[in-house]
């Protein structure tokens, strides 16, 4: 179980950094189109940039921050620490909805995590 372990700290690893590096995309994008629809000149034009790129800061930073939150996690999962188990169980369900990369890997994760050899791991290095 070790070995599903570290994969699972090698894929965590790998997704945050996709899910915060899409974050900054995402805050790009808002960002660069909402001076552009400001400047249309209709009615509410500004209102409407400015609630659009308060949408792609809060959702730019929201992508980016659960991203950190989960290269930490696969960080700490390969040095066992327990709360980075219970904490990529908590990912696993979170995931598991999103067809079909995040079900393969919310599936593995949580038959992985939920493993008994694996609670052992985790167990006996606190």
């Amino acid at each position: 179980m070790e070995q599903h372990v570290k994969i699972l700290g090698i894929l965590d690893i790998i997704m945050g950094s996709l899910g915060a590096l899409g974050g900054f995309f995402f805050m790009a994008m808002f960002l660069f189109f909402a001076p552009v629809m400001g400047a249309s000149g209709q009615e509410g034009a500004a209102a409407g940039a400015a609630i659009f790129a308060t949408v792609g800061l809060t959702g730019g930073f929201f992508f980016i921050g659960f991203g950190v939150f989960q290269i930490v996690v696969g960080i700490k999962l390969q040095k066992h620490k327990p709360w980075a188990r219970i904490a990529q169980i908590v990912l696993g369900f979170m995931t598991v909805l999103g067809f079909p990369i995040g079900t393969a890997f919310g599936g593995y994760s949580i038959w992985a995590m939920l493993n008994q050899d694996t609670a052992a791991l985790f167990e006996k290095t606190t």
